[in-house]
């Protein structure tokens, strides 16, 4: 067993939901959260995420690929369906015309593409994890 796993309290692995539009971009953060212990579910479109969303009972993050036609409404989705989601914006180029809207989704982190892993590590292991610890 993996003893890095990230777990809540009662032993199951934290579930993330990696919505992103590139192929190879959805797939590397995929493989680099399974192997830190993560459950992680793909989905290439508005589509795919919400039909995710729907089977997972116990998502604690999403990923949200700002340039995804209607993120928005993903997150939106994703907040009605699991008040607690941690939703992880991703922008290619700075995202400052859709700060507004990410203040209003109440979205606390949004790194710029390509992700650097330790910072996203940082950022997890600072807020999600922390929580489910608690």
């Amino acid at each position: 067993m993996n003893t890095n796993k990230r777990t809540l309290l009662w032993g199951s692995p934290l579930v993330a939901l990696v919505a992103e539009k590139d192929t190879i971009s959805r797939a590397t953060l995929t493989a680099v959260l399974s192997c830190d212990g993560y459950r992680v579910f793909q989905a290439e479109n508005l589509s795919a995420a919400i039909s995710c969303i729907d089977r997972i009972n116990d998502l604690a993050v999403l990923f949200a690929d700002l340039n995804m036609p209607r993120w928005e409404s993903l997150v939106q989705y994703a907040r009605n369906m699991a008040p607690d989601v941690f939703v992880i914006a991703m922008a290619e180029t700075d995202p400052g015309s859709k700060i507004p809207g990410l203040v209003r989704l109440g979205l606390q982190i949004c790194l710029q593409k390509p992700i650097l892993y330790n910072e996203l590590r940082r950022n997890l292991r600072a807020t999600i994890e922390r929580q489910c610890a608690a």
